[in-house]
């Protein structure tokens, strides 16, 4: 599985990457697709959850959510933060562990970490996990890659086609500026691709 190294960065560094999540708010990370979300109280999927900041907004206001996080601390992070949400040890590409249908499922920052075989496996489980009405928020990092990171920079058009194969048509493109300051100076932005289930096929 091509996480396994992201993994153990994100494990060592969860503190510290916690608090540069909680640096900024929801509202202006999914600024720009925020009118695609459905009313609560519509079951919300969470997936790479971080420190719980997306998951914490999503049951202030009333949605059924599921933070699916494969880390432990940060995991204990959510739980405490949100001790209302069901949080689940799982990570992409398989998902194990998860089940039913999600009208919302949001996949923040965590995308680049998958090669393109585990990127065609993800969808296929993404797929069977959104409700036939949902939508799939999905976040491409673009940029440059520094030597021997666990991470690819993604090609929004690939992805976009990528999506196609597995049955999800694009509904919106929402192209970002980096959000913290650190992530903005190594010269990284943010493609959303709003998607959903293909009715055609």
């Amino acid at each position: 599985m091509t996480t396994a190294p992201a993994l153990a960065v994100y494990a060592a560094n969860a503190g510290t990457m916690a608090r540069r999540y909680d640096s900024v708010t929801t509202e202006s990370v999914l600024a720009g697709l925020i009118d695609l979300i459905p009313p609560p109280p519509a079951p919300v999927l969470d997936i790479g959850a971080g420190s719980g900041r997306d998951t914490a907004w999503f049951q202030s206001r009333g949605y059924a959510v599921t933070a699916a996080e494969p880390v432990a601390a940060f995991r204990a992070m959510i739980s405490g933060r949100v001790p209302t949400a069901t949080v689940v040890d799982s990570s992409l590409p398989g998902l194990d562990g998860l089940s039913g249908q999600h009208a919302l499922i949001l996949v923040n920052a965590v995308w680049h970490h998958l090669d393109a075989a585990d990127r065609d496996v993800a969808l296929a489980r993404l797929t069977d996990l959104l409700a036939p009405d949902g939508r799939l928020l999905l976040a491409l990092r673009r940029g440059p890659v520094p030597d021997g990171a666990p991470l690819y920079d993604l090609e929004p058009t690939a992805e976009i086609a990528r999506a196609a194969a597995a049955g999800l048509a694009l509904i919106r493109r929402h192209d970002a500026a980096a959000h913290d300051q650190d992530t903005a100076a190594a010269g990284i932005s943010w493609t959303w691709l709003a998607l959903a289930k293909d009715t055609a096929k």
